[in-house]
């Protein structure tokens, strides 16, 4: 049952990339009044660095099944929720002969148990379509991908949060946040060279990579596994689709459509800085000779640009080499350290960022004895 808020509580949300932004939108469809502070431009940072896939969480569904799961839920959702900012393309996971071939019956098992809809393709249609792959495929399967425009999409979530009655203030810096009685009361800003205090009933640390930089300044641990991921983009489309690899993700193994360009990638190697690294030669190099395996003609198409963004993966308690860092996400709720009404969200993917934010806003509506329904999933946008 949904509850009436007489007085609405006021909620600070640090960051603004798509989990910043998913959990303002959810806040304002709650009747929560809502500030969401971005140091950049909302979308700056992770969230327009990637390849934009709106997974349907096959690539992780032999190493994360529950997170597949969860992925191609979203995906269904955003897709009904955003259709301007998603175009459903189609995936396609194929296996080389360097690749497992024990992979294909654990892929095809997890996919099940996810609920994930795959379909053997002959190699002869695919190769009719996507001329450029590499004529030795041994197996080919279709899964419902998506990719969704990262620029359309902050311009919908920014028009939902506005018209709802919350506020969004790009290039604010928080440089330090307060307490009262052990609870968090107010953040300080910094814009043009002013400082600006907002007082407010709580905050949701959605800082990305940063996350743990926002927490210090209240005296607060978050522990991040900070990857970075680089990638290319060539001139034209050279597929139609996305195209995986079907083995354990890995690096070099995705190649989608994104817009007039195509784009390959990506890579995933651990840091410790979470700002934005430039692209090194040596990870064009590697990024070209991993296209070249599974696109033997890729050195005649001309790349015009890359990108490089840092993933603010939850830090697992035992790491295995062998296996791709965990996606999930991970609400990390602060009393239990002293200090309430703070709560960070981290991990998770661009394809789960409205689960992620109604995962951490049932979890601060508790805090105020507050139990109204979550509608993100379901209330059309604004026109």
């Amino acid at each position: 049952m949904s509850k009436t808020v007489n007085k609405k509580p006021k909620i600070v949300v640090i960051g603004g990339g798509a989990t910043g932004c998913g959990v303002a939108r959810d806040l304002v469809l709650r009747g929560y009044e809502t500030i969401l502070v971005e140091k950049g431009n909302l979308g700056s940072g992770t969230s327009s660095r990637s390849h934009g896939m709106l997974q349907s969480g096959a690539r992780y569904a032999v190493t994360e099944t529950s997170f597949a799961a969860e992925c191609y839920r979203e995906r269904i959702i955003i897709s009904k929720i955003f259709p301007k900012a998603v175009n459903l393309i189609g995936g396609i996971f194929v296996r080389l002969s360097s690749d497992s071939l024990d992979y294909i019956d654990k892929f095809i098992s997890c996919c099940d148990i996810a609920k994930i809809p795959t379909k053997e393709i002959k190699i002869s249609e695919l190769l009719k379509k996507e001329k450029e792959l590499n004529k030795n495929i041994l197996n080919a399967f279709h899964v419902p991908d998506a990719i969704i425009y990262p620029p359309k999409l902050f311009n919908l979530l920014a028009k939902e949060i506005k018209g709802y009655g919350g506020k969004i203030l790009t290039n604010h810096k928080v440089i330090s946040i307060k307490q009262v009685n052990s609870i968090a009361k107010s953040i300080v800003i910094s814009h043009n060279d002013n400082k600006i205090n907002i007082e407010c009933d709580g905050i949701i640390n959605a800082a990305g990579p940063w996350s743990s930089k926002v927490a210090k300044l209240i005296n607060q641990n978050v522990e991040l596994q900070l990857t970075r991921g680089s990638g290319i983009f060539f001139e034209g489309q050279l597929v139609s689709q996305a195209i995986n690899r079907c083995r354990i993700p890995n690096n070099n193994d995705i190649m989608c459509p994104s817009g007039e360009e195509t784009l390959w990638g990506t890579t995933s190697e651990i840091v410790n800085n979470p700002d934005t690294p430039k692209t090194r030669p040596d990870e064009i190099h590697d990024l070209l000779l991993g296209a070249e395996e599974l696109f033997p003609r890729i050195k005649k198409y001309k790349y015009v640009r890359t990108w490089s963004g840092v993933r603010p993966l939850v830090k697992p308690k035992k790491f295995n080499k062998n296996l791709p860092l965990p996606r999930s996400h991970l609400v990390i709720d602060h009393e239990e350290t002293g200090l309430k009404n703070f709560l960070t969200i981290c991990g998770g993917a661009l394809t789960t960022h409205r689960l992620m934010a109604e995962d951490v806003v049932n979890k601060l509506g508790k805090k105020f004895d507050i139990n109204i329904d979550c509608s993100s999933h379901s209330t059309p946008l604004l026109n």
